[in-house]
């Protein structure tokens, strides 16, 4: 059985610590600005339930689809934790794109993808992702990105994605989910701001944060979701791997 070894230190996030909501001005509506993107690491490890284990999996993922080569795309690669992840993991020559609409973002990806290994191409857009052609798409990544985009674009995305990727190529999706239940969802998030709360965050900084992401994040339901990717025309779909309210799907063309 063929093995791959992932090294801790290629999922290290580095960043400032994220104390953005606990006093003062903060981003409202919430933006990806300066600010954040100072912190984004140190946010993103904090805020996200299986954060380090989907990275992981994702990696893998890409290790058995990407290692003839081939295009891989970021939707909404923020600081590039993920792509140097994957540069550092996949040996044959790659076409990499990273593709965010905040420059402050993309500012830190730059500097951390220096480290890239020489034999990839790496490419990092500022662009809204409704705008790129992903021809040639051996793997389309959206860690967290679907659910900021506006919901009646969302099937559009979808469909431009698909029709990019190769036959057989992957889209790796996450997303936070909403339940269909009041009662299930009310429980779900209670726990997802324990979840927060006990990696230092406190009432004052979920609550603030909370009100800031309303209306800017607009999750779907799991049903919701699994229907869109398969109209859009994805042969399989499932989802691997799921903290409460927190999915990660595989789907193939």
């Amino acid at each position: 059985m063929e093995t791959i070894n992932i090294k801790p230190n290629q999922l290290k996030l580095g960043g400032s610590y994220d104390k953005l909501f606990e006093w003062g001005k903060y981003p409202k509506p919430f933006e990806f600005n300066d600010e954040v993107a100072k912190v984004f690491d140190n946010m993103v490890s904090r805020s996200v339930p299986l954060y380090h284990e989907v990275n992981h999996s994702l990696v893998e993922w890409a290790y058995y689809y990407c290692q003839g080569g081939g295009k891989v795309y970021d939707i909404g690669c923020s600081t590039g934790t993920t792509l140097l992840a994957l540069a550092q993991q996949i040996k044959e020559k790659t076409k990499f794109v990273g593709i965010d609409t905040s420059s402050s973002m993309l500012d830190q990806a730059r500097e951390k993808l220096a480290k890239i290994p020489k034999q990839h191409d790496l490419q990092l857009l500022c662009e809204n992702a409704l705008s790129v052609d992903y021809s040639e798409a051996t793997m389309v990544i959206m860690n967290y990105t679907l659910q900021f985009i506006e919901v009646i674009h969302r099937r559009t995305l979808l469909e431009k994605v698909f029709a990019g990727l190769e036959k057989g190529g992957v889209l790796f999706l996450s997303e936070k989910v909403r339940s269909k239940v009041p009662q299930i969802q009310e429980m779900l998030t209670r726990s997802y701001e324990n979840f927060k709360f006990h990696r230092g965050y406190s009432v004052n900084e979920i609550e603030r944060k909370k009100e800031a992401l309303d209306q800017v994040l607009v999750p779907l339901s799991m049903e919701e979701q699994m229907t869109l990717i398969s109209e859009v025309g994805f042969s399989a779909c499932e989802p691997i791997m799921r903290w409460n309210n927190f999915v990660t799907y595989v789907a193939i063309k």
